[in-house]
């Protein structure tokens, strides 16, 4: 059971591992019935990164949210057999997703041009690393290098100390930006399949994803010389006029909040309901805007150590002030706001018990986010090849004998 009802009727075959699960997760997310084929080693996303859950050597929480909502078909396409079987569901599919390094079915006889012919309607999207094409098309790649491609970090998190991890507030973008990105392409050339009958090759990568994540991070290399600074934008000390105004404070209570009175009107306001003329008064008696926002600053700091958090918010919203909380994950979780906009589902994952995880950013009335937990390696090989295939017990006992096929019930970790 996938999450709402969007994509109900697309069927998905995906052939991915890691990072690349994520484009099938959302689809599965947005309805759609994602069979995902695992070989004998099935993805290792199942158990890798930190935290385990359950158990020291329990699931892992990129394979909970990536594989959510799939169904797990255990086939060896490097038999004939097993080949035939994936060619036979790709007829009965509308999306392939090939999530390795870029042109691995095509080395397996079973990539766009040779599944075009069983599907003319098939859209294939490949996501990988650095692509099919280029220089680096041929290097393996791993996520953290996919922001490091794009000039945006070259951190690996995991290479600093505990202490230095927890000083840093880098988040990696390219391996969580390329599932975006695939599913967009891939949902645009399947509505014009749907109308056209026309097939589609779509390819994304992480690397890409992360450089082409910020507006103006290549795009103004690209134009050095048509690129000036805005005037009245950066304060004397080189940073954002203002930047006091839009800037997270500790509460008395030692959270935080996020204080978003940047505009004149909402700053005016703001010192008139706490009767501070002396703060609206600060950038009117300097022009040097930086020396204002650094006195600014140090009489925030103190004025937000004032209240406990609530006592904050509350005065946002009676006095439409901007303002929100600056959470850590800790805070977040316990956020009336998030747990109100049902941003928290329960389901039960086989093997640990009750889980409570986070849904999916896009909400829609009328439906609950509920898919199912995250598959064991090959748990549904005899129901799809029976119900989609149609073949009967006997014949996937041979299959399984012959390796063609792999089940549930010779899984071993």
């Amino acid at each position: 059971m996938s999450g709402y009802n969007f994509l109900e009727g697309v069927r998905v075959v995906e052939v991915a591992q890691l990072g690349p699960s994520s484009l099938g997760g959302y689809l599965a997310d947005m309805g759609a019935d994602v069979i995902k084929v695992e070989g004998r080693d099935g993805d290792p996303v199942r158990y890798s990164g930190t935290p385990a859950i359950g158990a020291p050597d329990g699931p892992g929480l990129l394979h909970l949210r990536w594989n959510r909502g799939k169904r797990s078909l255990g086939l060896n396409l490097k038999s004939e057999e097993g080949a035939a079987l994936f060619r036979k569901l790709v007829a009965k599919a509308d999306i392939v997703i090939e999530g390795m390094r870029a042109g691995v079915l095509d080395r397996l006889g079973l990539g766009f041009e040779a599944l075009r012919a069983v599907n003319p309607r098939i859209v294939f999207c490949s996501i990988s690393g650095l692509g099919s094409t280029g220089p680096y098309s041929t290097l393996g790649s791993h996520g953290p290098s996919f922001d490091a491609f794009g000039g945006l970090t070259s951190l690996n998190p995991y290479g600093l100390s505990p202490e230095e991890r927890r000083a840093t507030d880098w988040a990696p973008i390219g391996m969580h930006a390329m599932g975006l990105n695939a599913a967009l392409g891939t949902l645009a050339a399947l509505n014009r399949a749907q109308r056209t009958g026309e097939g589609a090759y779509v390819e994304v990568t992480g690397a890409e994803s992360a450089a082409h994540w910020l507006p103006d991070g290549i795009n103004s290399v690209l134009n050095a010389p048509l690129v000036f600074a805005r005037p009245g934008f950066l304060n004397s000390r080189e940073k954002m006029a203002g930047w006091p105004r839009l800037f997270a404070y500790a509460t008395r209570d030692g959270k935080k909040v996020f204080f978003q009175g940047l505009s004149p009107k909402f700053w005016t306001r703001f010192c008139d309901v706490l009767d501070r003329p002396d703060l609206a008064a600060l950038y009117e008696q300097t022009p040097d805007t930086g020396e204002a926002d650094e006195r600014a600053h140090v009489e925030l700091v103190k004025l937000f150590a004032l209240r406990d958090f609530d006592d904050w918010m509350t005065l946002f919203r009676e006095h439409d002030i901007p303002g929100g909380p600056a959470n850590s994950p800790q805070t977040l979780a316990h956020d009336p706001h998030f747990l109100a906009r049902e941003n928290i589902y329960e389901v039960e994952q086989p093997g640990v018990g009750k889980l409570r995880l986070g849904t999916t950013a896009v909400k829609t009335p009328g439906q609950a986010f509920a898919p199912a937990a995250a598959p064991a390696q090959w748990q549904h090989s005899t129901e799809i090849l029976g119900d989609l295939l149609g073949l009967d017990t006997h014949e996937v006992e041979r299959l399984r004998a012959a390796e063609a096929v792999y089940t549930s019930e010779r899984c071993e970790r």
